[in-house]
């Protein structure tokens, strides 16, 4: 059963995500093996996930579209032995499959053929959306001999996707027949997961940066791109409704928030500031995003120890002294509890038998220091009882004498709003009041700051 082409196989599921990639039937085998040969496997599979746990922490870190690309050529060698490697993207504007890195035999060299979604083995594909593996490509009508791949006898192709978008797909292809297993596509498409995400923080980064050279003539370009950074829908929670209002100023802003899967009947709810406006603020935010949805797809953790992570991240990626104000919340449904953990981040407000109370939570902002720590808040929510999230445009809006709306205001306003009140109604009456406080001059003036507010509330018994 032992493939010597094969770095190693991983069979332990580990708060990474990667899954059991050993087929059962493997799994089985070891009961017939000897404790020594056991031991030796479990090592090996230690050291497998130990690897790719690595491979995706520096993929998700590096934002720049050449530097992830010639780490991925670099990294993919040492799980899976092959001659020749492609990474091909999707130009989603013609819907073609587009060349951006091959490598034969390790060397670097320019193909510029373009594969419609469904022709070939790689737009085959990205078409289906699932890996496609030839032990003999001779023998497979949809395979297409490109410049450089003389010679090759098996090819395994690998989609990238990342909340159901496609990106594009990996590409490896042998010398030899038969040269890629079951093992081998368990491997890389796990693999292709990290890969996707860091590659579409990438694709964000690369496009921010060039809004930023353009900035005059290319500002809604960039305000384009910051949307496509937010989720489209709000998630459906069993026993809770949440909603979302997001205002942005006509100065590009920093403002993000999120909502991600945590596994096991849970939602996090993440809502983020960043320090100062202008695409390189945007670019911040595409890069906290990008980390952020990489740990909670891979490896989530509580959200102290999240917030940890992420500042960790954020010192070693580098944020030109500038800072992230986040605030992370999980939910369970069963529970009804939301565990919370702030990073600088104004405090949430809990809405209780038409009391209104701060949640004091807080810490170092991210980025700002080498090493901040930060402690948990817990809820133990009811139906009927409201959270709400604000980002400082909200706190901070001023009328004509400078007046700041302020917390104790919206708090005061909140005991009154949420009677009986939706999540998205309370989020519109928040924003009524801001206007209202603000007053007429406030629109003509135009906002300076981003408004985020995301309201979760609690409706019925737990699921």
């Amino acid at each position: 059963m032992d493939d010597p082409r094969l770095t190693a196989r991983l069979s332990i599921s580990t708060p990474a995500g990667l899954g059991a990639l050993l087929p059962e039937s493997d799994a089985g085998a070891l009961t017939h093996v000897d404790d020594r040969r056991v031991s030796a496997q479990l090592v090996e599979q230690a050291r497998i996930l130990s690897l790719m746990y690595d491979i995706g922490k520096e993929l998700t870190s590096i934002l720049d579209l050449e530097a992830l690309l010639r780490a991925i050529g670099d990294h993919v060698k040492r799980l899976v032995d092959h001659d020749l490697f492609n990474v091909m993207l999707l130009n989603e504007e013609i819907q073609r499959l587009e060349h951006r890195l091959t490598l034969q035999y390790d060397e670097r060299i320019n193909l510029r053929r373009t594969l419609a979604l469904g022709e070939g083995l790689c737009g085959t594909a990205a078409l289906e959306r699932r890996p496609v593996r030839v032990g003999s490509v001779s023998s497979d009508p949809r395979y297409i001999l490109c410049d450089g791949g003389l010679g090759v006898q098996s090819e395994l192709v690998v989609p990238l996707i990342v909340k159901d978008r496609l990106l594009g797909v990996l590409d490896f292809e042998s010398l030899h027949p038969d040269a890629f297993t079951q093992e081998h596509e368990q491997v890389l498409a796990t693999l292709a997961s990290t890969v996707a995400i860091a590659m579409e923080n990438a694709l964000l980064y690369d496009q921010l940066r060039r809004a930023e050279r353009r900035r005059g003539e290319d500002l809604e370009q960039a305000r384009e791109v910051q949307r496509l950074l937010l989720p489209k829908e709000t998630p459906q929670i069993p026993g809770a409704e949440i909603a979302v209002l997001y205002i942005p100023a006509q100065e590009l802003g920093g403002d993000f928030f999120d909502f991600l899967p945590y596994g096991d009947g849970r939602m996090a709810i993440a809502v983020g500031d960043v320090a100062g406006k202008g695409p390189a603020a945007a670019l911040l935010a595409s890069m906290g995003v990008g980390i952020l949805r990489e740990h909670a797809g891979h490896h989530p953790s509580p959200p102290a120890e999240m917030l940890a992570d992420l500042n960790g991240h954020l010192q070693t990626a580098g944020s030109a002294g500038r800072f992230i104000a986040l605030v992370l919340g999980v939910y369970d449904s069963a529970t009804r509890e939301l565990c919370l953990a702030s990073a600088g981040f104004p405090h949430p407000i809990l809405v209780r038998d038409n009391m209104a109370t701060p949640v004091l939570v807080g810490g170092v902002p991210l980025g700002l220091l080498s090493s901040s720590s930060y402690e948990p808040v817990r809820l133990h929510l009811q139906p009927g009882d409201v959270v709400v999230f604000c980002s400082d445009g909200i706190h901070e809006q001023t009328n004509y004498v400078e007046e700041e709306f302020g917390v104790a205001r919206l708090a005061t306003q909140l005991a009154a709003m949420c009677q009986q009140a939706t999540a998205g109604r309370i989020a519109a009456d928040i924003v009524k009041a801001i206007d209202l406080h603000a007053g007429g001059g406030a629109a003509a003036r135009g906002f300076t700051d981003d408004r985020t507010i995301v309201v979760l509330r609690v409706t019925g018994a737990s699921s």
